[in-house]
């Protein structure tokens, strides 16, 4: 095993706090398990007294993508016509929502100056793949067709999403550049991504399956609920397994030490890389899973402030070359 920085004390204390006040329901049933999951994280973000940044002057706006498919658009203050980010929410594909991700929204789109939209898509198990991929693709259409009256530079857009959130990001970039449908699309952002099956056995599921956060146990319960069905090797679940790899926008992908998707994100950024894609690697060495995003941690630590600073700054400036 290589030699790595320890884990951030304060953020070790958080964790071992929280495990504490876990009571993880193992006997419920399937459906009971996913309701409690995503009570839980409405919960993180409701135990938050304040949030440092917030509130800030980013104005939002409810909308309609598509029948039954809704989205929130975070627009900062000015006339002039922003770049558009479609952003996808993690949670393993089966909890958090709009709502849960609604305060890195809006940090972000103060910070990268950039309109987001965040998207409410379909959630597993009642939603299995492809449904959350679909509805990734219909938003980003919707953006390419509707963001001029919003605001936005329907010419200058943005893609990403955080954890399972990512995957989404990555799987429907891929698809849209593979067919030349991404004229538009000049970013791909992947926060902590899931991009392969943990059928993959990553050394990072086993050295940090316990403890830090997204336990591996999890990961796999939601792999479960998600694609039951889906061959791990199918492209549309495990981004890193497509054999040939588009002409993809700049990506930047993020990574954290102590997350069972360390390797899942090393591995897609070497991967890209090898294809001619101009990647950006941010790595926080001792810090754990999608640790400025989650509502119970995002700007908690000083580490967050500065990966979101890091985010924002890579967003603005790989799309200020291409936005007037």
């Amino acid at each position: 095993m290589r030699e790595r920085k320890p884990i951030d004390s304060a953020l070790r204390r958080f964790l071992d706090e929280q495990a504490i006040a876990a009571d993880v329901q193992l006997t419920l049933t399937e459906g009971d398990r996913a309701h409690l999951a995503r009570a839980r994280m409405v919960q993180a973000l409701e135990s938050r007294e304040s949030i440092p940044g917030l509130p800030n002057s980013i104005k939002t706006r409810e909308l309609e993508i598509a029948p039954g498919l809704r989205g929130r658009l975070y627009r900062p203050n000015g006339a002039r016509a922003l770049p558009v980010l479609v952003y996808l929410h993690g949670g393993g594909w089966v909890i958090g929502s709009i709502a849960t991700h609604d305060p890195f929204c809006r940090l972000l789109s103060e910070a990268a100056e950039v309109i987001v939209l965040s998207v409410e898509y379909r959630l597993a198990p009642e939603h299995p793949y492809p449904a959350a991929v679909d509805d990734t693709l219909a938003a980003v259409q919707w953006a390419a067709a509707h963001s001029s009256e919003c605001g936005g530079d329907p010419t200058c857009l943005a893609l990403g999403g955080d954890s399972a959130g990512a995957n989404l990001a990555a799987v429907a970039a891929n698809r849209m550049c593979e067919t030349m449908k991404a004229s538009g699309l000049r970013a791909l952002m992947l926060l902590y991504p899931v991009t392969d099956h943990p059928s993959a056995n990553h050394p990072s599921y086993t050295e940090n399956a316990v403890g830090y956060g997204l336990d591996a146990n999890t990961g796999l319960w939601l792999w479960e609920q998600y694609a039951p069905h889906a061959s791990p090797n199918d492209p549309g679940i495990s981004p890193a397994r497509l054999q040939r790899v588009p002409a993809l926008p700049p990506t930047l992908v993020a990574t954290a030490e102590y997350d069972v998707l360390r390797d899942d994100g090393i591995a897609y950024a070497e991967k890209l890389q090898g294809t001619g894609v101009v990647v950006t690697h941010m790595h926080s060495a001792d810090m754990h899973h999608n640790f400025p995003v989650h509502p119970e941690t995002v700007a908690r630590f000083p580490q967050c402030k500065e990966a979101l600073n890091e985010i924002a700054d890579w967003l603005r400036m790989t799309l200020a070359g291409t936005h007037a």
